[in-house]
């Protein structure tokens, strides 16, 4: 019975990897696609940013007006997950929708955290599916996926397909989720479903930004007490800007119309744009860290972001919010490092570890996308694993998901 009961464990775990591996990766990866070429769209054609009130009032009708039934946020996973409340088939087709008309218009917002809410409703999706075969053939009825398991391989799926960091987001699938070291048992399947998605993704040709070789760096004592400090810093602009989004959305509810929330947001928005003279921070913005991982970039490019990002998330349109925070870490940590007389582009490297570790209390994933995404160096491995450790330790139980169970988090000192 053991030995049965283990090769069904397997069968399952290999059967939810692939099938999570095709299906959301296939999405996150059309996804990458489809906001990159709305992003292009908007930076070649840039008097498009005032159609943001229009998208805004699209958006803010489609999921207040038009299911407003729902929940359609990365909170619904958490609930599935936690409590098994259903999660409508509408948040992944709605969150793409919202983030795609955001980039087109200019609004500044994330799309890794979109790809893992559709990443994991198509999981979802993929549970129903389980079950239904399950009900016509009893014999498969027993490899039916518990929900943890599936929301874990396509939110692995979904990190995977925008950040091209495959190890990363699968140990992202399993820590986002359960907040606990005790399911790794969870990284079989989560890795199958992220290179899955990888190879997906190089098949049909994605690009993807490469910030790798931009950084040399030596160990010293000099530069790792300044690698503390800016590791420090990094926690403290991932807390800001949890504060900043917080406030910025209790400030929007203030105004009682829904409608009028999203056009004064959107106005805003336009309207800091048109003060900068330039639309670098709206959108993506990738270039911005690129160049900051290159040694040279706009000192205060982190505060625009920081308040457009605020601006446009907080009036009501939806979008993730990961992406930003790389934006802000990278910016914010470079500034940091002229201040403090650390090399620039090593402080910005360590803001984006920091900062992501900061709202995401996912300190190995975090750690894991740095070797995979910026630099795999053992000088850079030492820099990155105590940016993440100290920024996740010191930054409390807070975050950008917040039903993320706090209580769950090991070797977490509430300081904040």
């Amino acid at each position: 019975m053991e030995l049965a009961g283990r090769r069904k464990t397997i069968i399952t775990y290999i059967l939810t990897g692939v099938c999570c591996g095709i299906v959301c990766g296939g999405a996150a990866v059309f996804f990458s696609w489809l906001t990159t070429l709305c992003d292009n769209v908007f930076h070649t054609h840039e008097k498009l940013i005032f159609l943001l009130p229009l998208a805004g009032i699209a958006v803010v009708y489609l999921y207040d007006d038009f299911r407003k039934e729902d929940d359609l946020t990365m909170n619904a996973l958490y609930r599935h997950m936690q409590d098994g409340k259903p999660v409508s088939f509408w948040l992944a087709p709605l969150i793409a929708i919202s983030t795609c008309l955001a980039y087109l218009t200019g609004g500044s917002v994330g799309r890794v955290g979109s790809a893992l809410q559709i990443g994991g409703c198509l999981a979802v999706l993929i549970g129903r599916a389980f079950v239904l075969v399950g009900r016509k053939f009893s014999s498969l009825r027993r490899f039916a996926p518990a929900p943890e398991l599936l929301l874990a391989c396509g939110i692995a799926a979904g990190f995977c397909g925008i950040l091209n960091a495959p190890i990363a987001g699968a140990v992202f699938g399993v820590e986002v989720l359960v907040l606990s070291y005790k399911k790794w048992v969870l990284i079989v399947p989560t890795l199958i479903s992220a290179f899955i998605t990888w190879g997906i993704a190089h098949a049909v040709g994605i690009y993807y930004v490469d910030f790798h070789d931009l950084i040399t760096v030596s160990i010293s004592t000099t530069v790792l007490l300044k690698a503390l400090v800016v590791a420090f810093a990094a926690m403290l602009i991932g807390r800001i800007y949890c504060f900043v989004r917080k406030i910025t959305v209790n400030g929007f509810e203030m105004l009682n119309n829904k409608y009028l929330r999203v056009i004064t947001g959107t106005v805003l928005v336009i309207a800091l744009t048109q003060i900068l003279g330039h639309t670098n921070c709206n959108g993506i913005g990738f270039s911005y860290v690129d160049a900051a991982l290159d040694g040279h970039s706009a000192t205060l490019a982190f505060l625009w972001k920081l308040m457009l990002t605020a601006f446009t998330l907080g009036c009501g349109i939806r979008g993730g919010e990961i992406a930003p925070t790389i934006f802000i870490g990278a910016t914010g940590c470079f500034a940091a490092g002229y201040l403090i007389g650390l090399d620039p582009a090593l402080a910005a490297a360590l803001g984006i570890v920091g900062a992501l570790a900061s709202v995401t209390n996912c300190p190995v994933a975090i750690f894991l996308y740095g070797l995979e995404a910026i630099s795999l160096s053992p000088e850079m491995a030492l820099y990155f694993f105590i940016t993440a450790c100290m920024a996740h330790f010191l930054s409390g139980t807070g975050g950008i998901y917040s039903e993320q169970r706090a209580e769950k988090q090991i070797l977490k000192p509430r300081l904040f």
